[in-house]
């Protein structure tokens, strides 16, 4: 990754997480940027340092993308969005990768990875960029995650799963090995997935049955 100081895109609750774990590897952070007009730092050691508009991609730093995602809720592409349309300005997106995260040997990170506290990422594994693996995450062997799909908090996936891109795991939830789930899917907090299952929905349950999405 490089070293080169970094501004976070975004000053809510993921933008903080990010922030820290950047601060821990002994990166340079100079502060957030956010649109809001209610928005206040992420970290009270960091600045906020205005809207998106205050970037120059000629100053020499990266971004880090601190925008969160919660499945359907809100703006769900909100995060690939704003990280292409400042990619195509010129910006780089780095990568995050906590101290305590633990990554095998042979295992590809697209860049913009991030990987958060006590995550675990084991041989074999594929994560493709903008993704997040979220705390206390566990990507078994052979895993393939695709773009900006968010794993959240304690999620585990066994081995040799697929997620398709722009997907949501829910914070707990569980994936048993060799199952594939295509693009855009969501997957509710605490669900157990035994077989991906067909048509339109979340995830929800024990075990995980398709629901229409209110």
């Amino acid at each position: 990754m490089s070293g080169r100081p970094v501004i976070v895109v975004g000053a809510g609750g993921h933008g903080a997480v990010v922030a820290d774990a950047l601060l821990a590897e002994g990166r340079t952070v100079l502060g957030f940027v956010d649109p809001g007009p209610e928005a206040a730092s992420g970290l009270p050691s960091l600045d906020l340092l205005g809207p998106d508009d205050v970037l120059d991609p000629e100053a020499g730093y990266d971004l880090a993308n601190g925008i969160g995602g919660t499945g359907r809720g809100g703006d769900p592409d909100l995060r690939r969005r704003v990280q292409v349309r400042l990619e195509a300005r010129g910006f780089h997106f780095t990568g995050v990768r906590h101290p305590s995260a633990v990554v095998a040997s042979h295992v590809a990170l697209a860049d913009g990875v991030q990987l958060l506290a006590r995550s675990v990422i084991q041989t074999g594994a594929r994560i493709e960029s903008g993704a997040i693996i979220n705390t206390g995450v566990i990507i078994e062997h052979g895993c393939r995650i695709g773009a900006f799909t968010h794993c959240a908090s304690g999620a585990i996936l066994c081995g040799d799963v697929e997620v398709g891109e722009d997907s949501h795991i829910g914070a707990g939830a569980v994936i048993r090995q060799g199952v594939r789930l295509e693009p855009g899917v969501v997957v509710g907090a605490g669900a157990v997935v035994l077989e991906a299952g067909e048509g339109e929905g979340m995830l929800i349950g024990v075990p995980a049955r398709r629901r229409g999405i209110a």
